[in-house]
């Protein structure tokens, strides 16, 4: 029986899955056969489906950027559209729990040896839409009048990311094992 006919398991899934939960524990992207130890199957099971690490590495985090997409719009949907301050606070509030449960995925994507990550824009589109979802809010609530001046939606929407991610960065490196990148 291959491992896609058991039950309701999902390779693809289970893998990714694996591969955050490693992460997260260790500090450093697991290898092949350490997630394949995880999952008790045999590295070629995994080989099957994954052509290398980096590929595990790239759908296991475009799948948690997938998760903050969702998040972030369930967040902002139940708020009364009227209101785009209100909806920008739950915005920001769903990427923090989000960052809180995916505290694997945010070190790496900020990694100084991970950092190609945030330039493959397949892995990105995800956040990418967020950062837009962010942009048009904070345009809105310019042209309703509940923020001062005319600073650049686009620019504010960067801003606003960088801070949750560097303060969730610096206080993740805190908590998670591993060796710590230097500074650059």
């Amino acid at each position: 029986m291959t491992y896609q006919n058991r039950g309701s398991r999902n390779l693809c899934t289970d893998a990714t899955s694996a591969f955050r939960k490693l992460l997260t524990k260790t500090g450093r992207p697991p290898s092949l056969d350490e997630v394949a130890a995880a999952l008790e199957i045999p590295p070629e099971t995994l080989a099957s489906v994954f052509r290398d690490e980096a590929h595990l590495m790239e759908m296991a985090i475009e799948s948690a950027l997938l998760r903050l997409h969702d998040r972030c719009i369930r967040a902002t949907t139940v708020i009364d559209g009227a209101d785009p301050m209100a909806q920008l606070n739950a915005l920001a509030d769903a990427y923090i729990d989000w960052a809180i449960d995916h505290p694997g995925v945010v070190l790496a994507l900020h990694s100084p040896t991970l950092g190609a990550l945030r330039k493959n824009a397949r892995v990105t589109r995800f956040e990418k839409a967020v950062i837009a979802l962010m942009q048009r809010l904070i345009a809105r609530a310019q042209q309703d009048g509940l923020l001062a001046g005319r600073d650049d939606p686009g620019m504010l929407a960067e801003l606003i990311r960088s801070f949750i991610c560097g303060a969730l960065h610096k206080a993740m490196l805190e908590r998670l094992p591993g060796e710590k990148p230097g500074p650059g």
